[in-house]
């Protein structure tokens, strides 16, 4: 991380005034972390980082914007109530037209941060001999389906068997080595197949002696390994922990609500919006959570010492 703990101090202050924290209760507590997280869905050190980052770039662009603003952005991710007026309640009850313009403006601004932070040559390290790799696999890849409202008109390469309803769908990579995201790839209307998605983009961007890791989505795909294409009982659970381990990244991912809930920015109105709109946000979770998997937010390392030459 590039922050120093007085940035981090700097974070922790604007967040205690702009959620009105009262006077009469210790701020300095054990918990402070644990409820910092509650409400903005990172640590104040990753929220520190992403305003350095930020930072010239906002105040370039608009001076009045400042860190509640970047506050008001990570409530309305954590949070995604349905009604805008609960964001507001939280941060000081700020005009919603205010608070919407600062929230879907830092949204953009972390949303930007992809390309330097999920990078996808990042997937070869703590690879120590690429030149003598004949068929291995670098990530693991799984398809996460995100809840929405049902556009209109109603369509059914929208239908999302996950939820039983209207979905967008997202393609992620996650590193074997590293732990750490490399790949994301969407929206797509959730009944697009995990196939249909692997051949049209990722499978492009592979070496030739490249393979992934996967589920039994993508069965019959040359490029992919799915659990029982194990030689051993110790290879097939090797696979088993790193795909286990992409869940849990997962689920790093949905502790942002607005992934969870159902999406509902311009859905009657514009699929192409609600697509636009849920992209961002869905851009913008998958750089917090990998700024937080860099920082050692690491749920388990793999071992993984599985070749299929």
């Amino acid at each position: 991380m590039n922050v120093t703990q007085e940035a981090i101090d700097a974070i922790e202050e604007t967040a205690r005034v702009t959620v009105g924290w009262p006077d009469n209760r210790l701020w300095e507590s054990r918990d402070k972390d644990t409820r910092f997280r509650s409400l903005f869905g990172a640590s104040s050190t990753i929220v520190a980082e992403i305003w350095h980052r930020i930072e010239g770039t906002v105040a370039a662009e608009d001076p009045n914007a400042k860190q509640k603003h970047l506050l008001w952005a990570l409530v309305f991710l954590k949070v995604y109530a349905t009604s805008e007026d609960v964001h507001c309640s939280i941060v000081g009850w700020p005009h919603v037209q205010t608070f919407r313009k600062y929230s879907w403006y830092f949204v953009e601004k972390i949303f930007n941060l992809q390309d330097d932070v999920i990078v996808w040559k990042n997937r070869f390290n703590g690879q120590p001999d690429l030149e003598n790799i004949l068929y291995d696999c670098m990530i693991t890849v799984d398809c996460l389906d995100c809840s929405c409202s049902e556009p209109f008109p109603a369509s059914k390469d929208m239908y999302s068997k996950k939820f039983n309803g209207p979905g967008i769908k997202y393609e992620v990579g996650i590193c074997i080595k590293t732990g750490h995201i490399v790949w994301i790839n969407g929206p797509f209307p959730a009944g697009n197949s995990e196939v249909t998605i692997f051949r049209g983009y990722l499978e492009g961007e592979l070496e030739d002696w490249e393979l992934v890791e996967t589920d039994t989505g993508l069965r019959g795909v040359t490029k992919a390994r799915i659990p029982d294409q194990g030689i051993t009982s110790g290879e097939r659970k090797q696979k088993s922990v790193a795909r286990a381990r992409h869940e849990t990244v997962n689920g790093k991912l949905k502790v942002f609500n607005v992934l969870v809930a159902y999406f509902h920015h311009h859905a009657e109105r514009d699929r192409a919006a609600m697509f636009e709109k849920h992209a961002l946000c869905f851009g913008a979770v998958s750089v917090i959570t990998q700024l937080k998997l860099a920082s050692g937010e690491i749920p388990y390392d793999v071992e993984y010492d599985v070749h299929y030459s």
